[in-house]
């Protein structure tokens, strides 16, 4: 189905949506249709665009709901991590923007301040929507008509520490605001833990919440009186649920908790909603999804619903005639995720040191077949990544070997314990970060660029970047053999090459400190990291065919740096480029520079070729953005060449 048949193919009631005050003109009866033409809406528009479809088609009733009964041009909602964030975006006039979702200067995948007076913070990370929502709500505690405040969080955030930190926190400040907890189990993996347990046994008392649900239906049939004997029953209803489930644990904490109610009747939703707006302090509802509502595969496979990827689209036919290949492009070979799986089985088959951990992500990292043949040295922590860093430290102290695998962009969430319980201690824990560089379509929230200025500066680290599949198992390798001090390694969301330049025997050692010289030069030599290795090959070729004496090396360590190589290139050639998919504030190319500046009898000028200090907004494909910013094939000749044009060497 093409994008202009998503747009024509919508119903009556939702094609009456425009606005929020829209919406509060239907009647109540007319809210389950509504529901049904958005969950049909997302389901033909997501899978068109791509995108997180199986967590919004779990809020469908949900979110309806939370706009009828307030008003947020007035009130305030956050949404954790956001990504659920579409139904809120049809609802708020963004519906005839989807074709554009994800894609470059389209619809973003959070909720973007930019877009929407609705959307307050532009989010992608779990667990923050409680301690915004509790700044908000003393941010507006002085006046006269105070706001409501509501946070939205799932089950699986609600696990991550500093969720708990902010209900431990909003439950003795005396502030109101509102927590809905929608709980359907998941993440983008099926949730863990203790708290994940005490939901659940919740969730399994459907007694409770039929009950809930056939009083309260009984009662709104009374004329006059029922809304009153409600109030009092309601204090009958706690009752109940307390013979079932005891000791509550948001009540400890001084939360009002009123649930668990079916998050998919629209009805109750409402009705609930209005009860809850009422009550003074913290209050938080327990609405029960379910993940991925109305897609066929989701109540057999939550999971794959999570993300759709966007359809194919044919090519014109002109390129199927045939195209014009200017340069031959390396072969692919797999994705890094799954070269770095691959790598770790074969690692654990012969030391039985080596755990793995993972915070709620065990497929994302490719570690879901690694769970199920080693579930003994598998750890899903949750979306804990603080946790899982510290507890990795306790386990290398112990004389285990980590391997902690975390997207660059969430280790930032554990930076203190990487510095107080890993780095300062020495310890051998190795760091797969998966997701370092551009992420595409994710954008800012995910993009993982900032991970080695963050770790660079710590003593003893080591931090490599494998070009290909045959690099990665020799650095997770050599990782996991050091006796003392961690090592990281960073790896984008892409495809490996297969790297037909030097074999794997021929190779130089996998020894910190020491790069790879790929291709000789004299003229220009270009230092890249990771996989920019691959575009940097193509622009040395393309260079030498315009008779410009390049060269290529392979880093291979942003730390510790080849001091001796990068010493011999700045003493004999005209440039050094410095070619990294990070930010230059700090980067590799930093480090480069450095180094230049320890070598006193240095004649090259250096230039960084990198990500400039701005956040990258999201776009339809990675390759897209490394285009944007120069850092693909095309852009690194072209730099090389203007460098040498401008006489600036």
């Amino acid at each position: 189905m093409s994008e202009s048949d998503v747009q024509r193919r919508t119903e009556a009631i939702l094609d009456r949506i425009l606005s929020p005050a829209d919406l509060k003109a239907l009647s109540r009866e007319e809210l389950p249709q509504l529901c049904a033409e958005i969950r049909e809406f997302l389901l033909r528009s997501v899978q068109q665009t791509g995108g997180h479809l199986g967590s919004n088609l779990g809020v469908v009733e949900l979110t309806v709901a939370l706009h009828y009964v307030f008003d947020f041009r007035r009130d305030r909602c956050v949404f954790d991590v956001s990504h659920q964030g579409y139904v809120h975006k049809i609802l708020t006039g963004r519906r005839d923007r989807f074709p554009t979702l994800r894609q470059t200067d389209g619809l973003c995948g959070f909720t973007h301040p930019g877009e929407s007076e609705y959307d307050l913070f532009h989010t992608g990370h779990a667990g923050t929507s409680i301690s915004l929502g509790l700044g908000l709500a003393m941010g507006t505690a002085h006046e006269a008509n105070r706001p409501h405040v509501v946070s939205v969080i799932g089950d699986a955030s609600l696990g991550a520490g500093v969720a708990f930190e902010a209900l431990n926190h909003a439950g003795a400040s005396g502030e109101s605001m509102l927590v809905v907890l929608n709980d359907n189990e998941w993440s983008i993996s099926k949730s863990v833990g203790a708290l994940a347990k005490y939901l659940s046994r919740i969730r399994s008392a459907r007694v409770v919440q039929r009950a809930q649900q056939e009083i309260h239906g009984l009662l709104q049939s009374i004329p006059l009186i029922g809304n009153k004997i409600e109030d009092v029953i309601d204090q009958v209803r706690e009752v109940l649920r307390h013979t079932i489930v005891q000791g509550h644990v948001f009540e400890e904490l001084g939360v009002t908790y009123v649930g668990p109610v079916n998050g998919h009747d629209v009805g109750y939703l409402v009705d609930s909603l209005e009860r809850v707006k009422r009550l003074d302090g913290v209050v938080l509802l327990h609405a029960l999804t379910e993940k991925g509502k109305g897609h066929p595969s989701a109540p057999t496979h939550p999971e794959r619903v999570h993300a759709a990827k966007p359809a194919k689209k044919s090519p014109p036919p002109e390129e199927l005639l045939g195209k014009i290949e200017t340069d031959s492009a390396p072969k692919t070979g797999p994705a890094y995720t799954a070269a770095f799986a691959t790598s770790l089985k074969e690692i654990c088959e012969r030391d039985v040191r080596v755990h793995a951990i993972t915070a709620g992500m065990p497929s994302g990292t490719g570690l879901t077949e690694f769970a199920e043949r080693f579930p003994n040295r598998f750890h899903d922590v949750g979306i804990c990544e603080q946790h899982g860093v510290a507890m990795a430290a306790g386990m290398a102290k112990a004389g285990l070997r980590p391997v902690v695998a975390i997207y660059s962009t969430f280790l930032q969430r554990a930076y203190d314990q990487v510095f107080q319980e890993v780095a300062l201690q020495g310890l051998p824990v190795t760091f797969c970060m998966d997701r370092a560089g551009l992420v595409g379509q994710d954008g800012p929230t995910h993009n993982g660029v900032f991970d080695l200025a963050y770790l660079r500066t710590l003593p003893g680290f080591v931090i490599a970047a494998p070009r290909d599949a045959t690099d990665m198992r020799r650095m997770l390798d050599m990782a996991v053999r050091r006796d003392a001090g961690p090592v990281a390694l960073r790896y984008p969301r892409d495809t490996c090459p297969v790297d037909e330049m030097i074999e794997a025997d021929e190779r130089r050692e996998m020894e910190p400190g020491k790069a790879e010289e790929l291709i000789e030069g004299n003229e220009i030599m270009l230092w890249a990291t990771g996989a920019l290795v691959r575009q940097a090959r193509v622009a040395v070729q393309r260079l030498k065919q315009r008779g410009v004496d390049a060269g290529l090396v392979d880093a291979r360590f942003v730390k510790p740096l080849d001091d001796e190589l990068l010493a011999r290139d700045l003493r004999r050639c005209r440039l050094v480029v410095a070619i990294e998919e990070h930010q230059r504030a700090g980067g590799f190319g930093a480090a480069v520079l450095e180094s230049a500046s320890r070598t006193p009898d240095a004649k090259a000028a250096v230039r960084i070729l990198g990500i400039p200090d701005r956040y990258i907004d999201h776009m339809t494909s990675r390759d897209e953005q490394l285009a944007s910013l120069g850092l693909d094939a095309d852009g690194i000749e072209k730099s090389c060449l203007a460098a040498l044009r401008a006489k600036l060497v």
